[in-house]
C-alpha cells in the first residue's frame, strides 16, 4: 500500500482525541455508607460491566472514524499482490533522453541516439488513454521539449522522432532535477522517470546524490553495448600568441586515444581556410594522449581561420577542431631618443645590416651574437618591423600618420608639445612604449600621468645587490616566448637603478622586480595602448667624473638589458603585442554553449551581425544559410555578448562603426571531455539518482513490451471505500450512543415511580 497525499497521515494523531476526552471525563469511584444491599450491589456490578463494554465500543468507533478520515484524505492505493489491486492505474511519465554528442557514437547495431529514440517511443506506446507524458533532451543543460505533462502522447512521440544529437557535453543532474519538478505536480498513482543514456562517466562528475523529490519510480535504460573505441583532438596551442607574416610558427595539437586497445595509425590533417596544407600520421598506445607539432608560415596579415581533422572513426564530431589566428603584418615604428641606433638594430637586424655599420662598444654590440634563451624565431621578426629614428626635438613637429608604434628611448623629459603629439597619436588607436630610468625628468612625465601614462613617477631607486624580474604574467603575450626557460633565471638581466612608480587606477602591472617595484606597466584607453618599462636602455655619463679618469669611472650602467639575450625578444614582443591589441582582432576560442564577450566602444548602442561560417574564411561562404545569422545588440558601454554558440565552426562578427565596417572572427569547438566514453557502473548510477538497483529498475537496452511495463502500473485507490466505511461506522456509533441515552432515561423514570410509591 502507498499514499498519494502522505502528509494527511498526520491526521491519525487526532484519533486520540476521543480517548483523551474519555479519560478526562471519567467519573471517580465514591464510597457511600449505606445499609446492607447485597443483592442490589450484585445487580449493579453486572449492569456496570455491560455499560463499560458499550462505552468502550463507542470510544473505539469514534477513534476509528477519525483514523479512517485521515487515511482517506491521504489517498491510499493498493499495488500488486492483492486481487483487488489488479486494475491498471493512470500513469504519468517523463522521459529524459540524452542527446549529448557522445550519443552519436556508431555501435555495431546502430547509432546510440537512434536506439535511444526507439526505446523512448516504445515506452510511450505502452501508455493508455488518461496517461500523460513529457520529454526532456539532456546535455550539459536540460532542454524541456514539454514544460509540463501532456495527455497528447502523439505530440511527445513526434518530438522524439524529430530530436537530433546536439554538440554539447553531458551533465545529468540538472535534467533529472527538472524531471522530478515536472512529476511532483502529478496527481496520478504511477509516476515514472526513464533516463535513456550511454551513461558516459563524464556526465556524472562534480555532483553527488540526487534526492527523489517526486517519489517517482526511476528507471535507467542504457543504450551503449560493449567496449567503446574513440580518438579525438583535445586542443590546439600555437607556439606563440603573437604571429607575424613570413614568421614560422608551430601549431601544437593534442590528440587522445580513448580505448583499451592501441591505435595503429591515424592521420592529422591541417586545413587553412578550406585548403589542405599538411598531414602527419601517428600511433598511440591505449588511453594515451600525444602532442604533435606542425609548422606553418602565413604570407598575409589579418585573422586566418582553419581546422585540424583526424581519420574518421565511430564518433566523428570530436575529430575536427577549429582555430582563428591573428597574423600581424608590416609594423612601422618611430624610435625617439638621442641614442636609438641600437634600438633600431634590435627591431630590424636585417634592414640595419644593409646600412653602414655603427660604431658600437664591444659590450653593447654583443647582444645580437648572444644565444637567446627565448624562441629563436624572433630573430627574424625584424623583417616585418620597419624602424625610423628621430630626436626628441624632431618629434615635436614630425607627422605621425604613417607610424603604428612610438618608442621613447631614455627621453629625458616630455615637453608639452611632445605630450600633445603623443595624445593625438594614442587617440587614433595606436601605441607607445616608453623606457625610463634614473635620468628621466620626473616632473615632466608626471604632467601626463592622468592623461595617458600608466604611472606616477617618484625618486630614483638604487639596488645593491642588483635586482631581477621575479614575478610576471607568464601567459602574457610579451612573456610567453620564455615559457620553456623562464624569464627569472641566472642569465636574466640585472638592474642596478630604477624609479619609484605608482601605477594609476586604469593601469595594470605585468611584471615586478624582486622588491615588488613595477618593472612593466600597461595602460589601455579605448584602443590605444601604452607600455612603460622601468629601466633605461643606454649608459649614462657621470658628470662628476675627473677629466683624467678612464671610461669606466665616467660611465654609469643602470642595467645590462641592452647587452642581454633577453632584450631582442622582449622588445620585439612588446611591439607586436601593442599592434595586436590595438587592432582589436578577435581570436577568442570557446566551447559549445560558452558566452562570447567582446567590446566595441565605437559601436555602443548599435547592433552586430554574427554568422556561422562553414569552416573557411573565403568568399564562397557569403551565401550561407540565413538560419546561421544572428543580430545581437551592443550594450551602451560597448559590450557585446553572444550566447548562441550551439554549433562548432568559425563565427564572423560584423559591426558597423561611423567610418567603417569591422569584421572579426572567432572559433567554437566541442568540449573534448565528452569524447571519453568510459561508462559509470549502472549500480552506482542507480544509487545516486534514487533508482532501485534491481533488474526491474535498471533495464537492458532491449525491445520494450507493453505487458512488462503495464504490470508495474497495477493499483487501485481505496479512499472511496474508506469514506463509505467511515459513514457506516458513524451511523453505528450514533445508534449505540442514542440507544444508550434512551435506556438511561427509561431507567430514571422507573426509579422515580418506585420512589414515589
Amino acid at each position: 500500500m502507498a499514499f498519494l497525499n502522505p502528509l494527511f497521515l498526520f491526521g491519525l494523531l487526532a484519533a486520540g482525541i476521543p480517548l483523551i476526552i474519555h479519560l478526562w471525563n471519567r467519573r471517580r469511584v465514591v464510597t457511600i455508607d449505606f445499609s446492607s444491599l447485597m443483592f442490589l450491589m450484585a445487580a449493579h456490578r453486572e449492569n456496570a460491566r455491560r455499560f463499560q463494554l458499550k462505552h468502550l465500543l463507542i470510544l473505539l468507533l469514534r477513534m476509528a472514524i477519525i483514523a479512517l478520515i485521515a487515511f482517506a484524505l491521504a489517498r491510499p492505493f493498493l499495488t500488486l499482490g492483492l486481487p483487488v489491486a489488479s486494475v491498471r492505474a493512470k500513469t504519468d511519465v517523463v522521459i529524459v533522453l540524452d542527446n549529448s554528442y557522445s550519443m552519436a557514437y556508431q555501435d555495431v547495431d546502430g547509432i546510440r541516439f537512434e536506439k535511444g529514440k526507439a526505446l523512448a517511443t516504445d515506452i510511450l506506446e505502452t501508455l493508455r488513454h488518461g496517461d500523460s507524458a513529457s520529454l526532456i533532451l539532456m546535455s550539459d543543460v536540460p532542454n524541456p521539449v514539454f514544460q509540463q505533462l501532456t495527455p497528447d502522447i502523439g505530440s511527445v512521440v513526434a518530438a522524439i522522432n524529430a530530436a537530433e544529437v546536439s554538440y554539447r557535453a553531458t551533465n545529468v543532474q540538472p535534467s533529472l532535477e527538472l524531471a522530478h519538478e515536472i512529476l511532483a505536480a502529478s496527481e496520478q498513482l504511477n509516476r515514472e522517470l526513464y533516463l535513456i543514456s550511454d551513461f558516459a562517466k563524464n556526465g556524472w562528475e562534480d555532483w553527488d546524490r540526487l534526492l527523489n523529490r517526486s517519489g517517482a519510480r526511476v528507471s535507467l535504460i542504457p543504450v551503449a553495448e560493449g567496449e567503446s573505441h574513440n580518438t579525438n583532438i583535445e586542443e590546439i596551442h600555437p607556439s606563440n600568441q603573437l604571429i607575424g607574416v613570413y614568421l614560422p610558427f608551430q601549431l601544437n595539437v593534442t590528440t587522445a586515444n580513448h580505448s583499451v586497445a592501441p591505435l595503429a595509425r591515424s592521420i592529422i590533417t591541417l586545413f587553412i581556410g578550406s585548403e589542405k596544407q599538411k598531414t602527419v600520421s601517428f600511433s598511440a598506445a591505449a588511453n594515451e594522449s600525444l602532442n604533435t607539432s606542425l609548422t606553418y608560415n602565413f604570407s598575409t596579415p589579418g585573422t586566418h581561420t582553419g581546422y585540424f581533422t583526424l581519420t574518421s572513426d565511430r564518433l566523428n564530431i570530436d575529430n575536427r577542431r577549429y582555430f582563428a589566428l591573428d597574423v600581424i603584418g608590416e609594423v612601422r615604428v618611430l624610435c625617439v631618443g638621442e641614442q636609438t641606433e641600437y634600438l633600431a638594430l634590435a627591431l630590424n637586424p636585417h634592414e640595419n645590416s644593409r646600412q653602414p655599420s655603427v660604431s658600437v662598444s664591444n659590450q653593447q654590440g654583443d647582444f645580437l651574437n648572444a644565444s637567446p634563451t627565448a624562441d629563436s624565431r624572433l630573430l627574424t621578426a625584424g623583417t616585418m618591423i620597419l624602424p625610423t629614428q628621430c630626436t626628441p626635438n624632431q618629434f615635436e613637429s614630425l607627422p605621425l600618420e604613417d607610424y603604428d608604434v612610438i618608442i621613447l628611448a631614455d627621453v629625458a623629459g616630455i615637453t608639452r608639445q611632445a605630450g600633445a603629439q603623443l595624445q593625438a597619436f594614442l587617440r587614433q588607436g595606436k601605441s607607445a612604449i616608453a623606457f625610463v630610468g634614473s635620468g628621466s625628468e620626473v616632473a615632466s612625465y608626471n604632467r601626463f600621468s592622468d592623461a595617458f601614462l600608466p604611472a606616477e613617477f617618484g625618486g630614483t631607486r638604487r639596488w645593491t645587490p642588483p635586482q631581477q624580474v621575479r614575478t610576471y604574467q607568464a601567459t602574457h603575450p610579451i612573456f610567453d616566448v620564455f615559457r620553456n626557460e623562464g624569464f627569472s633565471t641566472q642569465y636574466a638581466p640585472q638592474f642596478y637603478r630604477g624609479l619609484v612608480l605608482r601605477p594609476t587606477p586604469e593601469s595594470k602591472v605585468i611584471a615586478r622586480f624582486g622588491d615588488d617595484t613595477p618593472f612593466l606597466i600597461e595602460r589601455r584607453d579605448g584602443t590605444g595602448t601604452v607600455l612603460l618599462y622601468n629601466c633605461g636602455l643606454f649608459v649614462q655619463q657621470n658628470s662628476t667624473a675627473n677629466a683624467g679618469a678612464g671610461p669606466s669611472s665616467a660611465t654609469t650602467y643602470t642595467n645590462d638589458l641592452l647587452v642581454n639575450p633577453y632584450f631582442l625578444p622582449i622588445l620585439q614582443q612588446s611591439v607586436l603585442y601593442t599592434v595586436a591589441a590595438n587592432n582589436n582582432r578577435v581570436t577568442w576560442g570557446g566551447h559549445i554553449g560558452d558566452t562570447y564577450t567582446a567590446r566595441y566602444p565605437r559601436s555602443a548602442g548599435g547592433k552586430a551581425t554574427i554568422e556561422l561560417k562553414t569552416d573557411t574564411d573565403t568568399a564562397e561562404d557569403d551565401d550561407s544559410d540565413t538560419d546561421n545569422i544572428s543580430v545581437v545588440p551592443i550594450a551602451e558601454d560597448g559590450t557585446l555578448q553572444f550566447r548562441g554558440t550551439e554549433r562548432p565552426g568559425i563565427y564572423q562578427i560584423e559591426v558597423q562603426t561611423r567610418d567603417r565596417r569591422q569584421r572579426d572572427l572567432f572559433a567554437v569547438n566541442v568540449d573534448a571531455r565528452e569524447a571519453d566514453l568510459v561508462q559509470i557502473p549502472l549500480r552506482q548510477a542507480a544509487a545516486r539518482v534514487g533508482a532501485q538497483a534491481g533488474t526491474d529498475e535498471v533495464a537492458e537496452g532491449t525491445t520494450i513490451t507493453a505487458d512488462a511495463y503495464n504490470m508495474k502500473r497495477h493499483g487501485r485507490e481505496i479512499w472511496g471505500e474508506l469514506l463509505l466505511l467511515t459513514v457506516c461506522l458513524m451511523l453505528f456509533e450514533s445508534y449505540l450512543s442514542n440507544r444508550g441515552t434512551h435506556s438511561a432515561m427509561g431507567t430514571d423514570e422507573n426509579a422515580l415511580t418506585a420512589g414515589d410509591v
